[in-house]
């Protein structure tokens, strides 16, 4: 009898998790889509791969416009690639347009909701890097050579993760 109860309440409990897992996935998931971009972006600095353009702040931001809305992609998109510039060690006058570049895309994916999240991606991807191209070019051009490295591996790398995972994490977090 005392072990029946046991277990009837081992099979509430599970069936509460499961409830709120179902309900609350979407924030689940992206709360560990967070917490590996401030790994990555870690990552990134304390293996000196700042030139090197690995970072999940576009993925994120993408997926939080389509399916959390303009405003908190807006807020988490900003707060992901300012830690992101931070923890590299990106310290400069391109700041003043890589946040405004990455936290805009995620809010205007938001106000637009586009359907399909790897045409979404890559063209978010590319639209940020020739931006950031551009003021590089205009106001440090000896550094643009070593940004076009960057953004040419941040294009390959995002393209490759929204084929891969862009359709998925999207299925999970909606």
């Amino acid at each position: 009898m005392k072990k029946n109860k046991k277990l009837i309440n081992i099979l509430r409990i599970l069936a509460i998790i499961l409830i709120l897992f179902a309900i609350l996935r979407g924030i689940f998931v992206l709360g560990v889509l967070i917490l590996l971009s401030f790994s990555m972006s870690f990552i990134v600095n304390r293996f000196k791969l700042r030139n090197i353009g690995v970072e999940l702040v576009t993925l994120v931001a993408v997926l939080t416009g389509m399916t959390f809305g303009p405003w908190i992609a807006l807020i988490i998109t900003f707060i992901l690639i300012s830690y992101h510039l931070m923890a590299g060690g990106f310290f400069g006058p391109y700041l003043f347009w890589v946040i405004p570049a990455y936290s805009l895309s995620g809010m205007i994916i938001g106000f637009l909701q586009p359907g399909d999240i790897v045409n979404v991606g890559v063209y978010t991807t590319i639209l940020i890097n020739v931006t950031n191209s551009f003021f590089t070019g205009i106001t440090s051009p000896k550094f643009l050579p070593k940004y076009l490295i960057y953004a040419t591996s941040n294009i390959i790398f995002n393209i490759i993760l929204f084929n891969a995972f862009g359709n998925f994490l999207l299925k999970l977090i909606s």
